[in-house]
């Protein structure tokens, strides 16, 4: 009994051995077989290299130049312009009447009257001091001389008084009506609701520009002579023009972000004020990061990867590409440490 009973046990634990063994090895094949699949890919990607999406904002159309004029004091005598009339430099746009100069015109006049009274009175003395003479012996006529050109001198002198005072009244009258001319040729603004009752008078040229503003982040992507695609918000009218000048010091800053203006000229029909939409191209090549392997990219030539080291610089998500591959031009999207230089691409 105890011999049937150890050979029985042999023979389990043979069997369970065996088993275990069988197990194992089952266990071991498929982890080993899992692993070579998972370092084989189904097929590489191909990507074709575009440049990047264009920078796109919102713009104003303004005139390239607007001044607003100095209107002076007084009361309104005369305004020559409407409201969104062209003139031509020079052109007289109103005209005012200063009530101050007014003032001193009217002083002028008495002075002058004063002046005029100041020659007769020189005049009479020396006809008075002529008749003495005349009428003297001739003892007494030595002393008189010096009375006759006294009197003479006096006439003279309050003739000169009184055309200095004429003279004076000519330049304040002169300066009674002042003109408000058009300093350069365009369109003039007219308002009408103002405080003291004059027109204020704004000028802009003929001469129309765009008005945007680029973020602080994109503003390296935005330079002096790049083009420009203006239109409105519809679509029309619709405009291709180059970037004038960018300023350097920011416009507005709105939640933190700084914004620089930018100008660009656009032509007659646009609108004065009207809202357009702004696009500026970009040139630079941009590929995803998936795409550049330990520096590299692999263009496609022929349908086989070509490995090539092309200048990129990392940006975001993305990288640039300075040289290397062109636009259109084919790269592998997934490229790794299986792929071989000259591998068939089935894209």
């Amino acid at each position: 009994m105890k011999r049937r009973t150890k050979v029985t046990l042999i023979v389990t634990s043979s069997v369970v051995a065996i088993a275990l063994l069988a197990v194992t090895g089952v266990t071991t094949y498929q982890k080993m077989t899992h692993k070579s699949e998972a370092t084989v890919k189904a097929g590489y990607q191909t990507y074709t290299v575009a440049t990047s999406p264009d920078l796109s904002m919102s713009g104003k159309v303004i005139a390239s130049k607007t001044q607003t004029l100095n209107i002076p004091t007084g009361k309104l005598q005369q305004i020559n312009v409407n409201n969104g009339q062209t003139v031509k430099n020079g052109d007289i746009l109103l005209t005012v009447t200063n009530t101050d100069m007014q003032e001193a015109i009217d002083n002028q006049n008495d002075m002058i009257s004063k002046s005029n009274r100041a020659v007769n009175g020189a005049a009479s003395a020396l006809k008075s001091a002529q008749q003495s003479y005349n009428q003297a012996d001739p003892e007494s006529k030595v002393g008189l001389k010096d009375g006759i050109a006294q009197a003479q001198q006096a006439v003279t002198d309050a003739n000169a008084d009184a055309q200095d005072a004429q003279n004076k009244l000519v330049e304040l009258q002169n300066k009674l009506n002042v003109n408000v001319t058009a300093p350069f040729d365009g369109i003039v603004s007219v308002d009408n609701n103002t405080k003291d009752g004059l027109p204020a008078l704004t000028m802009n040229t003929t001469e129309k520009m765009l008005q945007a503003t680029v973020s602080e982040y994109d503003y390296n992507k935005v330079h002096s002579g790049d083009k420009v695609t203006v239109s409105a918000i519809d679509g029309t009218p619709n405009q291709t023009t180059a970037i004038d000048k960018i300023d350097q010091i920011p416009a507005e800053q709105s939640k933190g972000t700084t914004y620089y203006p930018f100008s660009a000229h656009v032509n007659d029909s646009f609108l004065y004020g009207q809202s357009v939409k702004v696009k500026v191209p970009q040139n630079d090549l941009k590929v995803p990061s998936s795409a550049v392997y330990k520096g590299s990219l692999y263009k496609v030539i022929d349908g086989k990867a070509s490995r090539i080291n092309a200048d990129v610089t990392k940006s975001g998500t993305s990288y640039i590409v300075k040289s290397g591959v062109a636009k259109d031009e084919k790269i592998v999207l997934n490229p790794d440490s299986h792929l071989k230089n000259g591998e068939k691409i089935n894209d």
